[in-house]
Order: structure tokens, then sequence, then C-alpha cells
């Protein structure tokens, strides 16, 4: 019988998710700013903020990493359109 309690138990796998979260938000911060960089590449040479075309192949691209690891490929579709989309208003943003 397993003598932790459920605090005792959970306690640490919550204090992984905290630290997985960290590192999300941390890889988001870095692609955000790589997505600058390209706004600043389109700027200079006339070309629009939003590439639906490359978008749609990232997701796509996304989504089968996502199948290979047996996650929900439209699910993880949907986590990266939330993600191109605060990229494209940072660019936008920016001035």
């Amino acid at each position: 019988m397993n003598s932790m309690s459920y605090a005792e138990e959970i306690g640490p796998l919550r204090d992984e998710i905290d630290r997985l979260n960290e590192e999300i938000l941390e890889k988001i911060s870095g692609r955000v700013e790589v997505a600058l960089k390209i706004g600043e590449v389109k700027k200079r040479h006339g070309m629009p903020v939003v590439d639906r075309t490359r978008e749609e192949a990232v997701l796509d691209h996304v989504g089968g990493l996502a199948a290979n690891r047996g996650l929900d490929p439209e699910g993880a579709r949907r986590v990266f359109r939330e993600i191109i989309d605060l990229c494209i208003k940072a660019e936008e943003e920016q001035p």
C-alpha cells in the first residue's frame, strides 16, 4: 500500500509541470524574438507580415511531428496557431 499522502505524491509532479511551463514560455519568447527578426527582413524587402502559405506549411509540419509523438495533430495545430498569432501580433506592433 502507498504510504504517501495525495499532497506528497502530487506536489513534485506539479513542480515538474511548473518547470515545464517555464521552459515552454522561454521557447515561445525565443520564437517571438526570431519572428521579430523575420519581420525586419520582410519590412526591408516590402513583404507583408502575414504569409498564409508559410503558416499552413508550419502547421502541417507541426501536426506531423505531433502525430509522430502520439499527440493529437489537430490539438497541436491549434496550439501553434495561437503561437503564430502571438508572433504576428508582435511583428505588427514592431516600429
